[in-house]
C-alpha cells in the first residue's frame, strides 16, 4: 500500500510516525530500527563512489567539448552562492543579536551528546574518497570527450545504468526506513527539545533564513514566478527529507539526483553538478555556521566581529568549504582553523560551537541540498540561454 504512493507523501508519513509514535517504541525496537539505517547507510557509502564517478563521467560525456563552459558556471554559481548566504547571515544576525540572547545561557547547553549504540555494525571498505571520484571523473570525462574513445564510453554508461538500477530497484524502495531508523534515534534522544530549550529563539532565526533564502533561490529559478517555485520546491522536498535524516549531503545524492532530473528536464547536469554540489555547496550551513559563530562570540567575549573581518571569515568559509565533503558536521569540522585565526574561538567556544551545529545538522543539511536543486535549476537555465 505504501510503496503505491509518491515518494514525498511517503516520507511525510514517515515523519509523522516519528512525531506520534516515536516514544511508544521500546528501546530494543528503536535499536534494530537505528540498526538497519546504519547497515543501509554504510551499504550505501561504499557505492557511492562508483555512483559519483559514473553519474559525473557520463554526464561530462553526454555535454561533449562544452564541459568546461558548464563546469565554470557551475563553480561561478556556487562562489556566488556561498559569499553571498553568510553575508546575508551576519547582516540579519548582528541585528537581531538583542533580541536572541537574554534568554541563552551557554551552560544549558549539553556538549557531551550521546549516541545509541546499533546492535549490529558492518564496515565496508572505501574503495575512493568522493573529493577523488569527482577528480578523477573529471579528468576521464574530459579525456573521453576530446578523444572520443567509444569502448571507455561504453564501459562508464553500462557503469552508470548498474548503478542506477541498484539506486532505483533497491534504495529508493527502502528509503522510508532508511530515514525512519534515524529520524527515530533523533526523536529517542530528545534532540529537538534540547534544539530548542536555551537556544530556542537563534535556532528559530536560522531556521527561518534557511528558509528565506532557500524560497529565494528557487523564486529566482522561477524567474519570478511563485507557483513555479513552490512546484520546484514540492519536487525537491524528498531531497531535503532524506538529507535531514541522515545528516549528509552525499548520503542523500541517489534522492537529490531523481529530484534535480525532474526539475531541469536534464538528466546528464543532474548528474554531473548533484556530487558536485553536494560536496562544496552549503547553503544551509552557509547560514548555519555564521549566526553560530556571531552569537557564541557575543556570548563568551561580547564582541561583534567588523564587517571587514567578516568578509575575510567568509572567503576562507567559501574556500573551506571545499574540504566540508558533506559529511554530517562537517562545515563546523573544517572550519574550527578559521574561527581560531579569524574570529578568536577558544577550545570551549568551538566545543559549544560544534555541539550547536550538531543539534541542528538535519536543518542544515537539508537546506544544503535544497539549495543545490535551486542552483541546478538556475544553472540549466543559463546553459538554455547560452544554446548549450
Amino acid at each position: 500500500m505504501l510503496h503505491k504512493l509518491s515518494l514525498p507523501v511517503q516520507l511525510l508519513i514517515t515523519l509523522g510516525s516519528v512525531v506520534i509514535f516515536g516514544k511508544l517504541l521500546p528501546f530494543t525496537m528503536v535499536q534494530i530500527l537505528y540498526t538497519c539505517s546504519i547497515i543501509i547507510k554504510e551499504c550505501l557509502g561504499f557505492l557511492l563512489p562508483c555512483m559519483i564517478y559514473s553519474f559525473i563521467t557520463h554526464g561530462i560525456v553526454s555535454f561533449q567539448k562544452n564541459t568546461p563552459i558548464i563546469i565554470a558556471i557551475l563553480l561561478l554559481c556556487v562562489f556566488a552562492s556561498n559569499m553571498l548566504t553568510p553575508l546575508l547571515a551576519y547582516l540579519v544576525s548582528t541585528n537581531m543579536l538583542t533580541y536572541m540572547t537574554p534568554d541563552i545561557f551557554t551552560h544549558h547547553v549539553n556538549t557531551a551528546i550521546h549516541h545509541i549504540q546499533p546492535l549490529y555494525t558492518i564496515s565496508l571498505p572505501r574503495l575512493l574518497s568522493a573529493e577523488y571520484a569527482i577528480i578523477l571523473a573529471v579528468l576521464t570525462g574530459m579525456y573521453v570527450s576530446y578523444t572520443q574513445n567509444k569502448k571507455i564510453e561504453s564501459v562508464i554508461t553500462s557503469l552508470k545504468n548498474f548503478i542506477e538500477s541498484i539506486i532505483t530497484r533497491f534504495f529508493i524502495p527502502i528509503l522510508p526506513l532508511y530515514i525512519f531508523g534515524f529520524l527515530i534515534e533523533l526523536h529517542y534522544k530528545g534532540v529537538f527539545f534540547d534544539l530548542f530549550q536555551s537556544y530556542g529563539k537563534t535556532y528559530a532565526l536560522i531556521i527561518g533564513l534557511q528558509y528565506f533564502i532557500i524560497f529565494i533561490l528557487y523564486f529566482i529559478a522561477s524567474q519570478a514566478n511563485l507557483h513555479t517555485a513552490f512546484s520546484y520546491m514540492k519536487i525537491a522536498l524528498p531531497s531535503y527529507i532524506t538529507a535531514f535524516g541522515t545528516m549528509s549531503s552525499t548520503a542523500a545524492i541517489p534522492v537529490t539526483v531523481t529530484c534535480a532530473e525532474k526539475n531541469t528536464n536534464n538528466k546528464p547536469l543532474a548528474q554531473i553538478a548533484t556530487p558536485i554540489l553536494a560536496n562544496i555547496h552549503m547553503t544551509g550551513d552557509a547560514v548555519t555556521v555564521p549566526v553560530l559563530a556571531i552569537v557564541t562570540l557575543y556570548l563568551f567575549q561580547g564582541t561583534i566581529p567588523s564587517i571587514t573581518t567578516f568578509i575575510s571569515f567568509i572567503i576562507y568559509y567559501s574556500a573551506t568549504m571545499l574540504g566540508a565533503s558533506g559529511i554530517p558536521g562537517g562545515a563546523v569540522i573544517v572550519m574550527i582553523p578559521i574561527l581560531k585565526s579569524i574570529l578568536g574561538f577558544t577550545d570551549d567556544m568551538i566545543s559549544i560551537m560544534m555541539t550547536l551545529h550538531l543539534l541542528q545538522d538535519g536543518f542544515g543539511t537539508g537546506g544544503n541540498v535544497m539549495g543545490d536543486g535551486a542552483l541546478m535549476i538556475i544553472i540549466n537555465k543559463i546553459l538554455k540561454k547560452l544554446n548549450i
